[in-house]
């Protein structure tokens, strides 16, 4: 009772600091023949779970009494008000969890019905899945040590983006929903457009402008000066 006060405490305060919406690093599909367990003990490979609309890949451990479910319900609250219809996967990566374990994670913070909580008996296949995410964990006393991250993934199950932090905002949601489906549309001006959507774009469009600015006004200079 007293985490799940402390939980709806942060939730009433705004939760944590808002998250950042990070571009994926390099290109990484989720992997073909991982193989995860669901509530009900049922087996499906990862990948077709995630396969067929914009996914997001949520990593806790369900004994958290902190970062976990703060994120998972701050994400539920975000994804309420946002039009951004997420697949949403929650994904264990403590082998001690079976699937009472997820259930009564589902339960205790109310997670909706549409989203699919689950584990792997493959402690090695999981831990090499969020190493290439570049989410790394390690075991301590109390439980673990873990970034606060959740993954976007198109269609086709290929890394479209990270949400860094425990609180996405609507608009953030909107703008990783919009990447997937860039990601996952082989047309080339979705590929442009989720280029453009890039930080890095930005910045790169943002130096080229005042670059040009500055070659403009040198020219200007130096045609006054020639100038009879």
């Amino acid at each position: 009772m007293a985490t799940k006060a402390a939980l709806a405490a942060s939730l009433l305060l705004g939760g944590s600091a808002a998250a950042d919406l990070l571009p994926s690093e390099r290109a990484s599909v989720l992997p073909r023949g991982l193989i995860v367990a669901d509530e009900q003990d049922a087996r499906l490979e990862l990948r077709v779970l995630a396969a067929g609309a914009p996914a997001l890949l949520l990593p806790v451990f369900t004994r958290c009494s902190g970062t976990c479910p703060l994120t998972a319900l701050l994400l539920k609250k975000a994804l309420g008000e946002a039009n951004a219809p997420f697949r949403v996967i929650v994904l264990s990566f403590d082998p001690e969890d079976a699937a009472n374990d997820l259930r009564e994670f589902r339960e205790r913070f109310a997670l909706p019905p549409g989203w699919r909580l689950v584990r792997s008996d493959d402690a090695a296949a999981i831990r090499r899945l969020l190493d290439g995410l570049d989410f790394h964990f390690m075991k301590t006393s109390g439980g673990f040590d873990h970034p606060n991250q959740t993954f976007v993934f198109s269609a086709k199950g290929e890394w479209a983006a990270t949400l860094q932090g425990t609180d996405p905002s609507r608009s953030e949601l909107e703008t990783a929903f919009a990447r997937a489906l860039a990601a996952g549309d082989p047309a080339p001006l979705s590929r442009v457009r989720a280029w453009l959507i890039r930080p890095a774009t930005w910045i790169l469009c943002a130096s080229a402008g005042l670059l040009a600015s500055l070659v403009t006004i040198v020219l200007a200079r130096n045609a006054k000066r020639l100038s009879p």
